[in-house]
């Protein structure tokens, strides 16, 4: 069995999802298995930890729509043992989704498992402009 790369993704349409999953499977699939966890609203307020243990013990995720919300960002965090693996990840998404460079990707560390993921989406939204305004 293959081991399962677990993204969570925020502000992404279903349609850029499937791209991003497709792109994976079609250049990277040998890495493991990629699942996809949309952020629902009701998710929002859900602690990344517990989202993650939910996935890996094979509950399903909240059952209403991805939320496209109001955060000025786009966001996938990554549940990888790899460092290759993430970078894969960020490889297929950007390749096939629009505005690539506003993307923003992060690791699913210890500390973030216990914020919520409204809370981790602001915050990594935050340094990803921390970040720009540096480069410029």
């Amino acid at each position: 069995m293959q081991e399962k790369i677990i993204c969570f993704s925020l502000g992404l349409s279903s349609g850029d999802v499937e791209r991003g999953r497709v792109s994976f499977n079609e250049s990277c699939a040998a890495e493991g298995e990629l699942v996809v966890v949309p952020v629902t609203g009701a998710m929002l307020e859900r602690s990344v930890g517990d989202a993650l243990e939910r996935v890996i013990s094979g509950s399903a995720p909240d059952g209403s729509n991805p939320v496209l919300p109001d955060l000025p960002c786009r966001v996938v965090v990554v549940a990888a043992l790899e460092c290759e693996q993430v970078f894969s990840v960020m490889r297929s998404f950007k390749a096939v989704l629009p505005d690539p460079q506003s993307l923003i990707f992060a690791v699913i560390t210890e500390t973030a498992l216990g914020w919520t993921f409204r809370d981790y989406a602001i915050h990594l939204a935050q340094e990803h402009e921390e970040m720009k305004a540096r480069s410029r």
